[in-house]
């Protein structure tokens, strides 16, 4: 009798927010976790900051991205950004909508 079973990794993806883009092709995330201190019994607030791959370079700060952990590409990156669920509003400059009264 022959086994043709397959196992399939899943892949782990996750939705995060956008915190940074200024590298090239690479968009910085951060996850904050709350819970409780066993001890203390207090609100603790963790932050984990992970750097995904961003191919086109369309991403930028404040965007909602979904990402997919992949092989590592670099030192810091394990994670590609697959699509772009919510695109941040931009940011007007303030000298451009400044009205000079005189």
């Amino acid at each position: 009798m022959e086994n043709n079973t397959t196992v399939k990794h899943k892949n782990s993806d996750i939705t995060l927010i956008g915190i940074s883009s200024k590298a090239d092709k690479t968009v910085s995330v951060s996850v904050e976790r709350i819970f409780m201190h066993p001890v203390y019994k207090k609100i603790v607030r963790r932050k984990k900051k992970y750097l995904a791959h961003d191919h086109e370079n369309k991403c930028k700060a404040g965007d909602e991205v979904r990402m997919v952990q992949v092989r590592p590409l670099s030192k810091k990156k394990r994670w590609l950004v697959t699509e772009i669920i919510t695109v941040a509003p931009e940011k007007q400059s303030l000298s451009k909508n400044k009205e000079v009264s005189k």
